[in-house]
């Protein structure tokens, strides 16, 4: 396997504390965060993502512009991706984009094949749960991302896939979103505590964007897309609405009543 030129993802904030993360559906995990912050360049870029969702609580200025809230990434070498996905056996071209982060698919993936993976430079490898051997998951430096057979993974198996602290974890979806596969998502993220990631269509509308954003996705593979298509599909993302956390729907301020009569403790007031 060639080498692979990659650029380094070293996070900006990486001292920045953890505590303003909002309340919601998945950046309040502490496993994940814990898992993520100790893994290699891809989880680096996740973390950035993260973080340019992130707002800033009390009285200071506004936070800076936030970027897109997803990673786009293709299969192959396409110009404006996040990252590139290869087979084990197709190499990237060695004039490709230095800024674009590449895994490489193992079909059957093992210990030596995910070191060799390493060493040729690429920063996430994707593994097959049914196929992959468990030594897979021993490389320490490298960044995995599971896929799952299924859109449903039963509870006992979901908590133990997210003891694992995979980077990313990929249900089976099928587009478009339906009420039955959203909600599978979404409990999927909540039982693994993972970050999840989705293949899409190179098609895929703006609402499914958002339902799968807001469902703990934080990255998509779009299979079979041009740099057209690809630019298109960032547009979307770019032009998703703030995600609210809801913690702005449930702060209510309490304040005391005030009784003119003095009250009646015996009435349990």
């Amino acid at each position: 396997m060639r080498p692979i030129a990659v650029r380094s993802h070293r996070s900006r904030t990486a001292a920045r504390e953890i505590s303003n993360v909002g309340y919601d559906l998945l950046w309040t995990n502490d496993a994940w965060l814990e898992g993520i912050w100790m893994m290699g360049k891809f989880a680096d870029a996740l973390r950035d993502r993260r973080q340019s969702r992130q707002r800033r609580l009390g009285f200071g200025a506004v936070a800076d512009e936030q970027g897109p809230s997803l990673l786009i990434g293709s299969v192959g070498a396409v110009a404006g991706a996040d990252f590139w996905v290869f087979d084990e056996g197709d190499a990237p071209p060695q004039d490709g984009d230095e800024d674009a982060l590449v895994g490489i698919r193992l079909a059957a993936a093992n210990l030596e094949r995910v070191t060799e993976a390493r060493e040729a430079g690429a920063a996430f490898v994707t593994i097959w749960m049914e196929y992959a051997r468990a030594d897979a998951l021993l490389d320490e430096q490298m960044d995995y991302v599971i896929r799952v057979p299924q859109t449903r993974v039963e509870d006992s198996d979901a908590r133990a896939l997210g003891s694992l602290r995979p980077t990313l974890v990929v249900p089976n979806l099928s587009f478009p979103l339906r009420m039955p596969g959203l909600l599978e998502l979404r409990r999927t993220t909540l039982l693994t505590g993972a970050a999840l990631g989705a293949i899409a269509p190179a098609d895929v509308s703006a609402s499914d964007l958002e339902l799968l954003r807001d469902s703990g996705v934080v990255a998509i593979l779009i299979d079979h897309a041009d740099a057209e298509q690809l630019a298109q599909i960032k547009e979307r993302v770019a032009a998703l609405p703030e995600r609210k956390s809801r913690r702005d729907d449930d702060l209510q301020p309490l304040l005391p009543t005030l009784r003119s009569d003095g009250g009646d403790e015996e009435d349990g007031v």
